[in-house]
Parts: structure tokens; C-alpha cells; sequence
């Protein structure tokens, strides 16, 4: 026989209260997951979108022009260039720092990877910009005598570009044990020229 208990004038099965006060206290922790989940998962998911990267060549070294254009004929110039990046990026969001984890750079001419290297791990502050110094750099690159030609050309000329590709791993979570860090990865892809100048 169920035992029963009396709440004002009606009897009451205890069990039958203990399993609604359960069902209750259920769907009431769902409601707050949903209602503050819901919100952050969205802010997670286009933060990376929101926050801006810009890249600039601050120097070059390795590329000089009356070395590539001596270079013998029929053969492939040999070069070992650095390139100088400011990575500037801007953090316009309100509650959180931004943070990298750690990233790649390739810099290219015309599909020829020139130099290379690694991002380091960074954070910037909520509502702020910061700026990162990257120094990829290339050892006994060999360029082709047409690839040569055409790349002292558009150097003494001042409209030789170079490609400049970084792969970014970035993490964010709030600070909130509750969610999980939100990871991935931001590609940057930038074109960059390298001007008239003898480096």
C-alpha cells in the first residue's frame, strides 16, 4: 500500500510530489542552459569573424636586385630572403580578450614560397588593437632564370607583389567553466608590395 501524505485536506502520494519537484527543477535548468547557451554559443561562433587582421611589410632583406640580375645565365638564382610583417589586429569585442594560439606564415612570388615561419601565440585585450612583429624567412631559395627575370623587372619597376598566407589557431571560452574553449583557425591571405627598392 502507497503511503501517503496529508498537504492541507488532500492526501498526497510523496513520491508523486518528490517527482514533480524533480521534473520542475529539470526543465528549469534546461530553460537557463537555453537561455544563457544559446547567447554565448552565438557570440562564440562569429567572434573570429568579428575581430579584424591587417598585415604590413615593414622591411625586406635577402632580395637584392644586382645580385639576382648577375646571377649566371641559364641557372637558377639563389636567394635567402626575411620579410618583416606587422600584424595588426583589433579586438572590438566587449566582454573578452581575443587569443591566438599559435600560427603559420608562408610568404610567396608567383607559387614560389620565398620564406616562412611560425606565429606566435598572442592575446588582445577586449576593446583593444595590438601589434605583432613576424619575421618569416627563406634559406637557398632557388628561382628559375624566367622566374628571376621577370621578378628584377617588376622590382626595379616597383610593382612586384608578394603573397603573403598565415594560418591563425585561435581559442576563446568566456572564462566560463560551463562552455567549452571555442577553437579554430582564421586564414589571412594578403597581397604586398615590395617597391623599386634595392634591398
Amino acid at each position: 500500500m502507497a503511503r501517503t501524505a496529508l498537504y492541507g485536506s488532500k492526501e498526497v502520494d510523496p513520491l508523486l510530489v518528490l517527482q514533480t519537484k524533480v521534473i520542475i527543477l529539470f526543465y528549469g535548468m534546461v530553460t537557463i542552459v537555453l537561455v544563457l547557451g544559446i547567447p554565448a554559443a552565438a557570440l562564440l561562433s562569429n567572434a573570429a569573424e568579428k575581430v579584424k587582421y591587417t598585415l604590413d611589410l615593414a622591411a625586406v632583406e635577402g632580395m637584392d636586385v644586382a645580385a639576382a640580375a648577375t646571377a649566371g645565365a641559364g641557372g637558377s638564382t639563389v636567394i635567402s630572403p626575411a620579410f618583416n610583417l606587422t600584424l595588426r589586429v583589433e579586438n572590438p569585442r566587449t566582454f573578452r580578450p581575443w587569443c591566438l594560439d599559435r600560427g603559420d606564415v608562408v610568404v610567396s612570388y608567383s607559387g614560389v614560397a620565398l620564406a616562412w615561419g611560425r606565429v606566435p601565440g598572442f592575446c588582445v585585450q577586449k576593446r583593444s588593437t595590438a601589434k605583432l612583429t613576424v619575421v618569416p624567412w627563406g634559406k637557398n631559395v632557388h628561382l628559375s632564370q624566367e622566374l628571376r627575370e621577370r621578378f628584377v623587372s617588376e622590382l626595379q619597376e616597383g610593382t612586384a607583389k608578394v603573397y603573403v598566407e598565415m594560418k591563425l589557431h585561435y581559442y576563446a571560452n568566456f572564462g566560463m567553466a560551463a562552455f567549452a574553449p571555442s577553437t579554430g583557425m582564421v586564414g589571412i591571405s594578403q597581397e604586398l608590395t615590395l617597391g623599386g627598392r634595392d634591398e
